[in-house]
């Protein structure tokens, strides 16, 4: 696949490998051509393990779909999800010449990029927000304006350099470039949420097999990202645990029969399963069932409460939680967290004015991840050269554009 004309994404899950391929029209618009998803190896909570098992699984991938639709892949955008990640906010000063120009924009950007990062960490993303004219006026676009004092606020991530190489080297085994690495709940952001969820301040939950992952946006952007080192698999886990079953058997009671909270009008009903060390088919309430997983659940929205408390967010998300992932499959997922945050919640749907394809690829939780890699856009010519290397002062290639105000 050659040109520009074309964009391919891979997004790497604890589970789960999802690959897209769009083609972009004239006006910008994205239509998807191709598509394929495969059992994931080599990841853990969301981290690569093993690069090895990893890159086999995805140079499979790559050539059944090159088959399947007659393509040739070589270039692709790709997710990252780290424990590590931090976000910090940076802030620039620049005085200016009567009127603001281009060349006050970058110094006033490189001004507030200008943070340093210890030496295992660097800046994957660093996202534009407001610029404030003469102390006072809050503005997106500040080109051309009258001014005598020009500032500006960036929001900054940075995920450990290792987990880093470890998707890059994944890649290039399998005999690929890597185009962009986004932040899983950023590129999931892209897809997900209108400008209106993120002005009236939100929350986009995304609860995965390894690991669930958060992004919180109000009216100037993106302002925190965060991972609890927990998913569907410790649901999974407390199944197996409560009714001596093989994880297997306890993902396939929570696929078939499981919900996230009993609701006061549910009926018991037993369901057949069989346990780990017998062949012998047993029975379980079903509102046991769902008692172990609505339990399991709490534990993870507990932890998610206490993070977003610590870091005094919990106040700033006024419209509610966006729900994406597997993990918010699963049945009255939306009741329980109504009952644990007291907020607004809303399963996340597609975003459909930059993206059209096959329904059954919009609709399909698995691709969302590939869907936001595909829509996520960088601004134009703002790529910079100023990130320093811990306290060396070692400046070094910063290799992502800045993301536009989310």
């Amino acid at each position: 696949m050659a040109g520009n004309h074309f964009v391919a994404s891979i997004d790497i899950g604890t589970e789960k490998i999802a690959l897209l391929v769009a083609e972009r029209e004239d006006d910008d618009h994205l239509r998807i051509i191709g598509h394929n998803v495969c059992p994931s190896k080599g990841v853990r909570r969301g981290s690569i393990f093993s690069i090895d098992s990893l890159s086999r699984e995805i140079s499979k991938l790559i050539k059944k779909t090159e088959e399947s639709f007659g393509i040739s892949l070589a270039l692709f955008r790709v997710n990252i999800s780290d424990t590590h990640l931090t976000c910090i906010d940076g802030k620039g000063k620049v005085p200016v010449n009567e009127f603001v120009s281009s060349e006050d924009l970058d110094a006033v950007l490189e001004s507030a990029m200008a943070i340093s990062t210890p030496t295992n960490k660097e800046k994957l993303h660093i996202i534009k927000k407001k610029f404030t004219i003469n102390e006072t006026v809050v503005v997106d676009d500040p080109i051309d304006m009258e001014a005598q004092v020009l500032e500006s606020k960036v929001h900054i991530i940075t995920v450990s350099s290792s987990s880093v190489r470890n998707v890059e080297n994944c890649l290039k085994q399998s005999d690929l470039e890597v185009d962009k690495i986004v932040l899983n709940s950023v590129a999931k952001s892209q897809a997900l949420l209108t400008q209106e969820d993120k002005n009236s301040g939100v929350c986009l939950l995304d609860i995965g097999a390894g690991v669930t992952s958060y992004s919180v946006f109000k009216e100037e952007g993106i302002i925190q990202s965060g991972i609890i080192a927990m998913g569907g698999d410790e649901v999974t886990q407390s199944i197996a645990y409560a009714f001596d079953t093989s994880l297997e058997e306890a993902k396939r009671l929570k696929e078939s029969y499981g919900v996230a909270k009993t609701l006061p009008q549910s009926d018991d009903k037993f369901i057949d399963f069989t346990q780990a060390n017998s062949k012998e088919e047993r029975q379980l309430s079903s509102l046991d069932l769902s008692a172990v997983i609505e339990e399991s659940y709490r534990e993870i929205f507990e932890e998610l409460k206490n993070e977003l408390k610590h870091r005094n967010l919990d106040s700033i998300i006024k419209s509610g939680f966006v729900l994406s992932g597997g993990g918010s499959e699963i049945g009255s997922i939306e009741e329980l967290i109504r009952d644990c945050f007291s907020k607004r919640v809303k399963l996340g749907k597609i975003q459909r004015s930059r993206i059209s394809g096959l329904e059954a690829i919009l609709t399909d939780y698995r691709y969302t991840g590939s869907i936001g890699l595909l829509l996520h856009e960088g601004d134009l010519n703002k790529a910079k050269f100023i990130v320093s290397n811990g306290n060396k002062g070692v400046m070094g290639k910063l290799k992502n554009a800045i993301v536009g105000n989310f």
